[in-house]
């Protein structure tokens, strides 16, 4: 069974821009956003960027295209899986909690037969003098939460969160990358297993690992680890 956290909501009329500072201040990356006591969507960094982008950051929760609330019956992970997948959420509710992508990760049974490396993809990535404005432009764009930072060698990782927290410091997205960036790369070995590379993942606080293969990055995030336990659902 998968274990959730207790849900924290803001009401509707709330503003973006107080939602991103709500998030900045308790640290989180999503929050469920109610309606007259009821649930009506889930507010991430996603749809933060998007209103960063937009100039749209004094529109009101009810105004803005949220993403939609799942519940699940119960908290098996293939079925937490599924629906996540199914719905393209990266948090769902069963028993009163909300289940995000990284708990469901930490609480799978990860086999030691099959290689992490198997679910890499090739990495985009940008250059240290880029805009935040233009990584949060690329983010969106690919449906994607995470940039490693490279110029004649790897520099760091910028995120979603990452670009949706400065901006709550500075409201603006005009910085380069590289002032605000992870100064490093979470990297794994291409022979690790689902198993040890998830556990280095939890162990460094991280969403993505990154594989450096022929002078060329690859990665692997949280959003593939589920698609692969929905993958394996299907042929069961």
């Amino acid at each position: 069974m998968i274990e959730g956290s207790e849900i924290i909501s803001l009401d509707c009329s709330s503003t973006v821009l107080d939602t991103i500072f709500f998030m900045k201040t308790n640290r989180i990356r999503r929050i469920v956003v109610t309606c007259d006591g009821k649930m009506v969507g889930l507010f991430t960094v996603d749809e933060a960027m998007r209103q960063i982008l937009e100039r749209s950051v004094e529109d009101k929760l009810s105004n803005v295209k949220l993403k939609r609330i799942v519940q699940v019956n119960n908290a098996d992970a293939i079925e937490i899986a599924r629906a996540m997948m199914q719905n393209s959420v990266d948090a769902v509710i069963t028993d009163g909690k909300i289940v995000t992508e990284k708990d469901l990760v930490r609480g799978y049974e990860w086999g030691e037969e099959e290689k992490i490396f198997d679910l890499a993809v090739r990495a985009i990535t940008v250059e240290g003098f880029t805009r935040l404005s233009t990584a949060a432009e690329i983010m969106v764009r690919n449906s994607i939460r995470h940039l490693p930072v490279v110029e004649d060698q790897p520099l760091g990782m910028i995120s979603a969160r990452d670009v949706v927290y400065r901006f709550s410091d500075k409201l603006t997205l005009q910085e380069e990358v590289k002032q605000v960036m992870v100064p490093y790369l979470v990297k794994g070995d291409s022979n690790l297993s689902l198993r040890e590379g998830v556990e280095l993942m939890m162990q460094k606080g991280v969403g993505s690992l990154v594989f450096s293969v022929d002078h060329s990055l690859y990665i692997v995030t949280l959003k593939d680890l589920i698609k692969h336990i929905y993958v394996y659902s299907m042929k069961v």
